[in-house]
């Protein structure tokens, strides 16, 4: 079995650790960093909750044994580059419990672990305080690194003769090394990818065809489905929202049936796969034959030209913030044609300015075009609490505030939402035709989404193109012209 985990994760994070700290990393140092794993969770006396690994552990190790640690020592001669000879990370698994072999199982063993995992060692028991470096030399400096919260105890700092503990650097350098997929973990991303859009086509077939009226079906045939096909867990919970439930954005309630007049299913879920996410999102029409209505194909299809548009935009050093701007723009440009906006006497492009000035764009488009996706589904590194854009309407909720880089894996999601609460401050607006915005409202929300994967010169989408997206394939398979 190919190594899952190779040692570049460890070399990442530590060429990182020494950028984040000049000048003192130049120096010869020997830095050390201790990382702890998650444990099983239990609800009420002794009912376990579903183990999902430490997602920085999970990176770092390959290890999903819960209870395990890890250490990485480096031994730095000096100067700005790791020698990857000198990197050590050892795996500490737990001791084997006999009272809980009986309910769970022998947990796999050290050997059978080493098949797949590239690590300079792994061995069973440990204790926190066996895990702290030694007392290191007297003229070499002595970094711990942990994560914040972490603390070695006083009588180990006293033991090892007064290293430096910091919390400053190994959450940070963590964030920044995982933005950067390697083709392994871009491989695992495709598969969780290929898993959910099986069960995005699959549930339109059967929303279709009837055999689907509710959410809560929605969701169990979605989720069913990706069980099937190698996924055990959800990478986050399934939103399957129907007609106006889909105006709120993150909806998981699930419970009710679908309208009797025809409208939208908003399905925005993602397989799990060996702890990678896929994050897709996709509309289905429901009742009117399996058609989209006038107003849900009119939304649909915006939504679906600023998708096109950011796509025209990404690719290595693109602005993200430029690209959410243009998605708000396009919005303005599409509510003018379709009359929901208006303002008197100005031409487009001195409406469009006034419309994203007064920020009433983002009454029906609130959120971020994007964000990066690993680990975790919104995953790390994207730098959302920077606060100069805090206090701006169109950039509020940016989860992405860098410039792309190769390697990075983003999703791009634009949405229009009719949601009376967030229309609430626009409500007098004499900038909207209300009686037109009426006429849209049963629409809900639209959001598409994809997974794209940053290349030298573009992208890749990881979401297969025989996912249905247009409005004509995605009616081909839920009037049954398509498999």
């Amino acid at each position: 079995m190919a190594s899952l985990y190779p040692l570049v994760h460890s070399q990442q994070l530590l060429q990182r650790l020494l950028a984040l700290n000049k000048p003192k990393s130049l120096a010869p140092a020997l830095h050390y960093c201790y990382l702890v794993g998650g444990h099983i969770q239990t609800r009420g006396t002794d009912a376990e909750e579903p183990f999902r690994q430490e997602a920085n552990f999970k990176w770092l190790s390959g290890c999903d044994v819960p209870g395990s640690a890890l250490t990485i020592e480096y031994e730095h001669e000096g100067g700005d580059q790791v020698d990857p000879s000198r990197v050590h990370t050892r795996l500490w698994l737990p001791d084997v419990d006999e009272a809980e072999v009986m309910w769970c199982g022998l947990p796999p063993a050290p050997e059978e672990l080493a098949k797949s995992l590239n690590l300079t060692s792994i061995q069973r028991g440990w204790t926190p305080a066996a895990l702290y470096p030694p007392k290191p030399q007297a003229d070499v400096p002595t970094f711990l690194h942990t994560l914040p919260l972490v603390s070695p105890p006083t009588t180990i700092m006293a033991r090892i003769n007064g290293p430096k503990h910091t919390t400053d650097y190994l959450e940070k350098a963590l964030h920044y090394a995982r933005r950067y997929k390697s083709p392994k973990e871009v491989e695992l991303m495709t598969k969780a990818s290929e898993i959910t859009a099986g069960a995005h086509k699959n549930l339109m077939r059967l929303v279709g065809s009837g055999h689907v009226s509710d959410e809560n079906a929605a969701e169990a045939e979605f989720v069913s489905f990706c069980r099937r096909n190698g996924s055990k867990h959800q990478a986050y919970s399934p939103i399957m929202a129907a007609g106006t439930s889909a105006g709120t954005l993150h909806y998981v309630d699930n419970d009710r049936p679908f309208p009797s007049e025809p409208t939208l299913l908003l399905v925005d879920a993602g397989a799990d796969y060996n702890c990678y996410a896929a994050d897709v999102t996709r509309c289905i029409p429901l009742g009117n034959g399996g058609r989209f209505t006038k107003e849900c194909k009119e939304i649909y299809e915006l939504v679906l030209n600023m998708q096109y548009a950011a796509f025209e935009q990404i690719k290595p050093g693109a602005n993200w913030e430029q690209i959410q701007r243009l998605m708000h723009d396009v919005l303005a440009r599409g509510f003018l044609k379709l009359g929901i906006f208006k303002v008197d006497g100005a031409r487009e492009e001195e409406a469009v300015r006034k419309l994203l000035d007064s920020g009433l764009t983002s009454a029906f488009y609130p959120h971020g075009v994007g964000h990066l996706l690993g680990l975790d589904v919104h995953d790390v590194g994207g730098l959302p609490d920077e606060g100069r854009h805090k206090t701006d309407p169109l950039l509020k909720y940016l989860r992405l505030r860098y410039p792309l880089e190769e390697g990075f894996v983003v999703t791009v999601e634009p949405g229009c939402y009719f949601n009376e609460h967030l229309f609430a401050p626009f409500k007098n607006s004499d900038m909207v035709d209300h009686d037109v915005l009426a006429r849209y409202r049963y629409v809900g929300g639209v959001r598409i989404e994809d997974n794209l994967l940053i290349t030298a010169d573009g992208f890749r989408n990881l979401t297969p193109d025989w996912l249905p997206k247009t409005v004509a394939d995605v009616e081909a398979v839920t009037t049954g012209q398509s498999a």
